[in-house]
């Protein structure tokens, strides 16, 4: 098997819960940061597949549960990482007083209330935002938002790894994928995300890039401040962020456009 399909293999093996673990070979941990640089071509195919389903049940189910379905089918994919994530980095952030605290307080498999609160909020303006998107820009547009929303969420978490410190521990399973990456290789994953935002219409492609840097940017700042750097938990708090970001932007555009 070639190294760069390994490593996509890595990639898919971390962020989802398809079953291709019988097909990768393990490597070292220094070289687990290769897969990080298709992190946003497995955001890609996750937001294809969400907004495929939800086109789908739009043929035959009334919008609010065809978006329903395109949500559950993006967490049943991703076995609700990025949403874990959410729910421990607020629980932490939110909820500890010093840097050493909101880590320990991460690591607590339980969701508190901040973390619920989250995870409500985020996504209740999901599954309304992605209504109105259905309704107004139509399957194909669907679809196509849907998988840059995905993508550039994984984009912005290969921006934040390679920004800050990963501060999670030795101990830490994902401490591999924190390796430093070349310009090269960072230059090669960002090359998805800002195609998939070029591809959109014109009116949405350059405010939707725009916004997932702003979420990356605002983010990671936050995060120094809170903690002195990143953790798994805060990367898939900045996906799920960006995301939201991209579907908010879309429909500002839109209506904006219709005089609506």
């Amino acid at each position: 098997m070639n190294a760069p399909f390994n490593h996509f293999l890595g990639a898919v093996m971390l962020l989802t819960r398809a079953p291709v673990g019988r097909f990768y070979r393990h490597e070292p941990d220094k070289m687990l940061a290769h897969s990080v640089v298709y992190f946003p071509l497995v955001g890609l195919l996750v937001g294809v597949a969400g907004g495929l389903a939800g086109w789908a049940a739009s043929l035959i189910f009334p919008v609010p549960l065809a978006v329903l379905i395109c949500m559950l089918a993006t967490v049943v994919i991703t076995g609700g990482f990025h949403e874990d994530g959410l729910a421990d980095a607020a629980d932490g952030l939110f909820g500890g007083h010093t840097p050493a605290r909101r880590l320990e307080i991460m690591k607590d498999s339980r969701i508190g209330s901040y973390g619920a609160v989250a995870l409500w909020f985020t996504l209740t303006a999901r599954f309304l935002l992605l209504q109105e998107l259905l309704r107004r820009a139509g399957g194909v547009w669907f679809v196509g938002m849907l998988a840059s929303a995905h993508t550039l969420g994984r984009g912005a978490t290969v921006l934040l790894l390679q920004a800050l410190p990963y501060v999670s521990g030795a101990e830490s399973k994902s401490r591999g994928f924190a390796e430093r990456l070349t310009p090269r290789q960072i230059a090669f994953a960002l090359v998805l995300p800002v195609a998939v935002a070029v591809v959109l219409p014109a009116r949405c492609g350059l405010p939707c890039l725009l916004a997932a840097m702003l979420v990356a940017v605002c983010a990671g700042r936050w995060f120094r401040n809170r903690i002195g750097g990143v953790t798994g938990d805060c990367l898939g708090a900045t996906n799920q962020l960006v995301e939201l970001a991209c579907y908010a932007v879309v429909v500002v555009v839109i209506r904006l456009a219709e005089g609506v």
